[in-house]
């Protein structure tokens, strides 16, 4: 009697052992969806965290695994959940890389006096870290007045006095010239015409 008393004690605290594992792997699951659901913009973020969750949630079920005793259907069951899981997580972290596009961001009508004035805030925040803009600014980069004259070429071949190519060059330096040491900004759409808005008007 006290041997059976002994298994069923036992199995109980397997039992509660299992059961704990099997909430451990829900609540991973909700802060893998809440991940998800709300840091989707974050792909830095987002994706490490996931894949955390990813592999403790894989070590969790294979634990389980390991311990599972035939007729505990209860076990499988925690088992194949977390599998099914880590298929939905892996979904999950496809979908981030893959399928999500940032929200577009409102386009604002402004006049070409604001363009110019917000290009401007942006010049002299930002861009004079690096080039000399209206006798103001660093080094690093060229005078952005003598660019802008069609004196000094900022790549080889590039026509910085073209509004077309000044608009690409300022979105993605690297996408007109893969050796650019400028570095990408990271300006949406309208930041870009701002600046070269700015560029255009106050600058030569």
């Amino acid at each position: 009697m006290r041997m059976d008393d002994a298994h069923s004690g036992r199995g109980g605290g397997h039992t509660s052992l299992y059961v704990g594992v099997g909430v451990v792997s829900l609540i991973l699951t909700a802060i893998a969806f809440g991940v998800l659901l709300t840091n989707t913009g974050l792909r830095a973020h987002a994706i490490p965290i996931i894949i955390t969750l990813a592999i403790v949630q894989v070590v969790l079920q294979v634990f389980l695994f390991m311990h599972l005793r035939e007729g505990r259907q209860v076990y499988r069951l925690f088992f194949g959940y977390g599998a099914f899981i880590a298929i939905v997580v892996a979904w999950g972290i496809g979908y981030v890389l893959t399928a999500y596009t940032p929200p577009a961001v409102p386009v604002q009508h402004l006049s070409a006096a604001q363009l110019t004035a917000a290009g401007g805030k942006i010049v002299t925040t930002t861009c004079i870290s690096c080039h000399t803009v209206n006798g103001h600014g660093g080094t690093l980069g060229p005078n952005l007045n003598q660019v802008l004259a069609g004196t000094v070429n900022l790549v080889p071949g590039g026509h910085p006095t073209q509004t077309s190519w000044l608009l690409q060059w300022i979105a993605d330096p690297q996408a007109v010239w893969s050796s650019a040491k400028m570095p990408n900004l990271g300006l949406t759409p309208q930041q870009v015409q701002e600046v070269v808005s700015y560029l255009e008007k106050d600058v030569k």
